[in-house]
This record gives C-alpha cells, sequence and structure tokens, in this order.
C-alpha cells in the first residue's frame, strides 16, 4: 500500500516543463493586402526574437508581378537583399512595394537568413498586394500569417536583381481571358509592347549588374577597407563573402564576413559615399585586436589584468573604425554570467578615453520561486489527504462508532479484538500481509485501549502515551505495534514465526484479562 501511495505522489509532482528555443519569427496580420491606386504600399512586418543579443542577417524582400497578359505571360521577380540586425523581444520592420497607377496584384515574399551556431533560414508564407480603384471595406483578408525556420544553406543573394519569365498561353485559354483578342498570338511571338517592356527591363537589369560592378570595385579600392582587411589578415582572418546593397556604383552598403581556421567570426559593414567609406563596423564575439593606442596603453593592460584574475574572459568586441578615430567596446563576461564593459575612444593616433563599466545587479525574480512553493504547497497538500483518505482509514470494529452499521450501545471489546485477530491470521495465510498487519495492530490497539478505561480505539503514540502515564508496561505492546505498523507500510515483513508469536502475544494479552 505503501508502494502505491508513493507512486502516485510522484505522478502529482510530475509536471510539463516548457522548453524555450530561442528563435526569430516574422508575421504579418494579414494575408492579402489592398491599396489605392496611386496609394504607397507599405506593409508592417513584425519581428519576434527568443535571443537575449542582438543578431545579424540577411533580409531578402522580393515581389513577382505579372506584367504581359497577351499572348504570353511575363513574369518580373524583383529581389531586394540587405542587412539587418535583429533586436531581443519585439521589433517592427515597414517593407515598401511602391505605388501602382493601374489595377494588378503583387505577389510579396520576405525571408532572414542568420547564423547563429548553424545558418537558419526563416521565411514567411506568401502575401500578396492588390492595388485596385476602390479597396474593400474590410481591408482585405485578416488571418495572420507567421513564419516558418529550417536549417539555412548559408547562400543568400548578393545584390538585388531582376528576372523576365516568359510562359505561352494557347489561343483557347487567351480568348478565355480577354474577349477582345480574336486571334492568338503563336507560342513565342511576344507583341511589339511586350517586346519593347522586356527590353526596357532587360536593360535595367545589365546597369544594376554593372552598378554592382562598379561598386565592389570602388569598395576593394577604399584605403579604409584596405587597412581593414590586411589587419584581420594579419590575425589569421580570411574573407568568405561580400554582401552588398548598391544604390549606385558610389553609393551603398556592404557586409563583409571573415573567419578565422579555428571559427572565430567578424562581421564589417559600413556605408559607401561618394567613392569613398568614412567609417567600418567590425563585429565579433572573438577577442580581436584592438587599436594600438588602446593595445598600448599601461591602463587599459593594468585593467584587463585585473579582470582575469577575477575570472572575467573577452568575448565581445565592437569596433567604429575610421581613418584618424576609433571607438572601441569591449565585453568581458565571467563564469556566472556577469558583465563587465570597457569603452574607449582614439583620436589622432591617441587614447582619448577609457572607461569600465559592470553590469547592474539583475534584481532577484521572487516569482518562480514563489510559485515553485504554492506548487510544492498543493502536492504536499493532496499527498495528505490522499494518506488520511485511504491509508488512514481505521478498519470498522463491530460495534463501534466506526461502523455505521452499528448499534450505540456499549461493545465487547475483547470480542471484538478476538475477531480482529482472526481477520489478521486469515489475511497472512492468503499472503495478504499488509492487511495482516493492519488487522492485528487494530486488534491491539483496540483491546488495551478499552482495557485501560479509554473507551474508544487510539494512535500508536496516544496508546503508548497512556500506558506510560499510567505505570504500565508498556514495551513489549510497542515493539508488536511497531512490528505491525512496519508490515502495513511495507517498511518490513514478519515471518511466519515472528507473526504467530505476535498473534500468540495479543491473544495471551485477551484471554489474560479475562
Amino acid at each position: 500500500m505503501k508502494g502505491r501511495f508513493l507512486t502516485l505522489c510522484l505522478l502529482l509532482c510530475l509536471v510539463i516543463v516548457p522548453v524555450w528555443a530561442a528563435e526569430i519569427t516574422l508575421s504579418t496580420d494579414q494575408k492579402d493586402w489592398y491599396f489605392s491606386l496611386g496609394e504607397n504600399a507599405d506593409i508592417p512586418l513584425k519581428v519576434t526574437s527568443g535571443y537575449t543579443q542582438p543578431v545579424d542577417g540577411t533580409m531578402q524582400f522580393t515581389t513577382v508581378e505579372q506584367l504581359q497578359n497577351t499572348g504570353s505571360v511575363m513574369l518580373s521577380t524583383k529581389n531586394r537583399v540587405y542587412t539587418h540586425s535583429v533586436s531581443p523581444g519585439e521589433s517592427s520592420i515597414m517593407l515598401n512595394a511602391g505605388s501602382s497607377d493601374v489595377e494588378k496584384s503583387i505577389r510579396v515574399q520576405v525571408s532572414f537568413d542568420y547564423t547563429v551556431t548553424t545558418p537558419i533560414h526563416v521565411t514567411l508564407p506568401e502575401i500578396i498586394i492588390h492595388f485596385v480603384a476602390k479597396p474593400p471595406a474590410s481591408g482585405g483578408s485578416q488571418a495572420p500569417v507567421t513564419s516558418s525556420s529550417e536549417a539555412g544553406s548559408g547562400n543568400t543573394p548578393t545584390s538585388s536583381s531582376v528576372q523576365i519569365v516568359q510562359q505561352s498561353v494557347s489561343a483557347q485559354q487567351q480568348a478565355g481571358r480577354d474577349g477582345t483578342l480574336q486571334q492568338a498570338v503563336s507560342n513565342n511571338q511576344l507583341p511589339q509592347d511586350a517586346t519593347a517592356l522586356k527590353e526596357q527591363l532587360e536593360k535595367e537589369a545589365r546597369k544594376k549588374e554593372q552598378q554592382q560592378n562598379q561598386f565592389e570595385e570602388n569598395l576593394r579600392q577604399d584605403p579604409l577597407v584596405k587597412a581593414t582587411n590586411e589587419s584581420l589578415a594579419a590575425e589569421g582572418f580570411s574573407r568568405e563573402s561580400i554582401k552588398s546593397a548598391p544604390e549606385s556604383g558610389d553609393y551603398g552598403t556592404f557586409r563583409m564576413d571573415y573567419r578565422k581556421a579555428t571559427g572565430e567570426q567578424v562581421t564589417v559593414s559600413g556605408r559607401m559615399e561618394n567613392r569613398s567609406v568614412p567609417s567600418v563596423q567590425e563585429k565579433s564575439g572573438a577577442p580581436i585586436n584592438v587599436t594600438a593606442p588602446l593595445e598600448a596603453n599601461t591602463t587599459f593592460q593594468s585593467m584587463a589584468a585585473q579582470l582575469a584574475e577575477q575570472g572575467f574572459l573577452r568575448n565581445e568586441t565592437h569596433l567604429n573604425l575610421s581613418t584618424d578615430r576609433a571607438t572601441i567596446n569591449l565585453t568581458y563576461q565571467d563564469e556566472k554570467g556577469k558583465r563587465v564593459f570597457v569603452n574607449a575612444s582614439t583620436s589622432g593616433g591617441n587614447l582619448t578615453q577609457l572607461t569600465l563599466e559592470r553590469e547592474p545587479e539583475t534584481p532577484v525574480n521572487y516569482l518562480p520561486v514563489i510559485a515553485v512553493i504554492v506548487i510544492a504547497a498543493v502536492i504536499l497538500a493532496i499527498c495528505w489527504l490522499i494518506y488520511r483518505r485511504y491509508l488512514r482509514r481505521k478498519v470498522p470494529v463491530p460495534g463501534t462508532p466506526g461502523d455505521p452499521t452499528a448499534p450505540r450501545v456499549p461493545i465487547d471489546h475483547r470480542k471484538a479484538a478476538a475477531e480482529l485477530l482472526r481477520k489478521a491470521e486469515a489475511a497472512y495465510a492468503g499472503a495478504q500481509y499488509a492487511d495482516a498487519g493492519e488487522y492485528a495492530g487494530q486488534a491491539l490497539r483496540l483491546f488495551v485501549a478499552y482495557e485501560y478505561g479509554a473507551r474508544r480505539e487510539m494512535t500508536n503514540s496516544e496508546l503508548i502515551t497512556l500506558l506510560r502515564a499510567g505505570n504500565r508496561e508498556f514495551r513489549e505492546i510497542q515493539s508488536v505495534l511497531d512490528r505491525c505498523t512496519d508490515v502495513l507500510f511495507a517498511k518490513g515483513t514478519m515471518d511466519a514465526q515472528e507473526f504467530a508469536v505476535a498473534v500468540a502475544f495479543i491473544r495471551r494479552l485477551i484471554a489474560g484479562s479475562g
């Protein structure tokens, strides 16, 4: 019986423990978005990050538009790619799909690629933008759209692009779509206006490619970018990729990723203006070299040595570098997660500022502790009620208040005890040892209590107290009661001889008082 009790309590103590897996999700309020003709199509995109630090990645915004609907279907795919840093918690991005003076629909695809330990690709299901003369009053489908995540390849488009896809349409299909068309255009033969449109779009694509090449060439020749590349190469880093978003050959943003053979990574990003990069930002989780003025400073050297003695190690480096100035932010962290920040500035080869800041102590959140205590108290209360209800139930004795069928008359406690003793022997013979221990203990408690004037059944501790108070011999009685209780709660067992001795002792007590 005790085993069943413990099993039940164990089941009550099992709770579902939620596992929070850090991830990034994209979502919008609806799938279909309606805009009036001439209205700018701005789509709010909600970004939720489960990470505690900003996550850098690549945002891809792709639109697919049907350009032609006479004879052939032409699909124009425009791809915009740019770097984006997602902050912890919730943030938002406003995606702009332009405007239109004619009614049309544009399919929009949004994705975000980032790397934590492995590349991750976050994809938002397709949403549709409708440019119409009169938008519906409801504003379109209100079903929210939420992204899904999957393992990424680590490869993302390096630039924007425009792609033309031509699909032939049969005469029967076209005649059904356009009642004004009397004769379908033969396959692979575009009307004159469609051919001109295709040539114009291909010309724009070639121009984009030329701008891309010119931008990256200017980037390679920039003195600050070259110096940064040489400095990282001297530390053992090699450049793995360049992701750029040129606005022209002379303007735009870029991001370059570097990796060491040992796995450390560095990201360098910035903006080119008029063929020149005024500053770059270096970010790394590795302790890369800082600028020479800071490295040579004795105060900084002493500060770093003291932090090392206190168990703090560098785990993040942020540098903002220009040709003659630098801002350095270094993060140190100990094994308990406490962080210390070293901030410095240099100008013209001299250290102009150096400070050390310790992360404020996070207030202790007692709510989880209180919740655990409350849950534990509830479980203990349930276990106690089960114990009282099922395991401490007293065996009804004929003629006692515990027997609801018994008349309210004095009982023959000697006879009742003898009856319980017979039940104990029958239970033991049937291998029901717990019941045997319970009946035998019940018989002894009932007889002794009534014999010494209590006139009610008592617990073991109450009975021993009664015997002590009356200067009675109680040690042998206590020993038999304890052994019966042990058998009841599976703390021990009685072999046949020991059980027979206990029964004989109880029977002698009953007979000796006759």
